[in-house]
């Protein structure tokens, strides 16, 4: 029986999609899921506002005593050792592509007009179905 079907695009040898879920943080899950007969997987979700909040929270906390002490600023890791923003999804995408075979969907919630546009880009260089 012939169970093949066409995702966006996307012809699959069957309608078994994981759906994005914290499940597809590890790797090693999503390899289960392609064992297990999946034909493609959706990656837990991207969120624009989540993004804008960690850069928010940074800059407060390592900034919010930082005239205290003349010493406050070295109490911190370098501002560059932090991950925050897409980077880590964006890593996160390339290791999955070359860890399975099946495609890889990204999964993006942007809460702006327009903001979201360049997430979507950063997504797709990375590898992203």
């Amino acid at each position: 029986m012939d169970i093949t079907t066409k995702y966006l695009g996307m012809k699959l040898k069957n309608p078994i999609i994981p759906s994005a879920s914290p499940l597809s943080r590890d790797i090693g899950n999503i390899k289960e899921m392609e064992d297990a007969g999946a034909a493609a997987v959706v990656l837990y979700s991207l969120f624009e506002e989540q993004i804008e909040q960690d850069s928010l929270e940074l800059h407060h906390h390592t900034t919010v005593h930082a005239d205290s002490y003349a010493e406050a600023m070295n109490y911190f890791p370098e501002i560059s050792d932090i991950k925050i923003g897409p980077d880590e999804y964006l890593k996160h995408i390339q290791k999955v592509k070359e860890a399975v075979d099946i495609p890889v969907i990204a999964s993006l919630n942007g809460k702006s007009l327009g903001g979201w546009t360049n997430y979507a880009k950063k997504i797709e260089e990375a590898g992203a179905n």
